[in-house]
């Protein structure tokens, strides 16, 4: 009677295993979706990337769950790209949730020269704008150093 029972609760096991819904729907990743929702929430997908939203993961990624927040280290996502004249650049620095840190931020020309640095102490997530008007067109990097050891580096064109 034993035996029987070790057996059927194997089968359902092996059929609740069949069921299994993929992190990923290749079908539904589309990397060229533009999702309506502008707004910086962050999402850690469960293929451990961080995405802007809960469209953007659903639609552009493709993935099935997702949690709340930054998935590592530290984030950054930064509008408009490219930036044209007489605009500011808005940018949004978040770390996981329930983790403060410590953020430099760099603005540097193609030449290494930085335009312009911020230090953000004991932070979870910060948004701040830099007015772009008096830089020349070409390409510069976001450069953003953590005290958890993270860094990015980010390409952005000025028309």
């Amino acid at each position: 009677m034993r035996f029987v029972l070790l057996i059927l609760s194997l089968a359902c096991f092996g059929l609740s295993k069949a069921q299994f819904i993929p992190c990923i729907d290749s079908v539904r990743a589309n990397p060229m979706f533009q999702c309506n929702d502008p707004a910086y929430i962050p999402v850690c997908g469960c293929n451990g990337i961080t995405y802007r939203n809960q469209c953007a993961a659903y639609n552009v990624g493709g993935v099935s769950d997702w949690r709340s927040g930054v998935c590592s280290g530290v984030d950054m996502d930064f509008f408009p790209n490219p930036i044209g004249p007489n605009s500011e650049l808005s940018i949004n620095l978040s770390f996981p949730e329930f983790f403060n840190g410590d953020i430099t931020f760099r603005l540097v020309d193609f030449y290494g020269k930085t335009y312009d640095q911020k230090f953000f102490y004991n932070i979870n997530r910060i948004s701040f704008q830099i007015d772009m008007n008096p830089l020349m067109s070409g390409l510069y990097f976001l450069v953003v150093t953590s005290s958890n050891g993270g860094s990015l580096v980010r390409m952005l064109a000025k028309n």
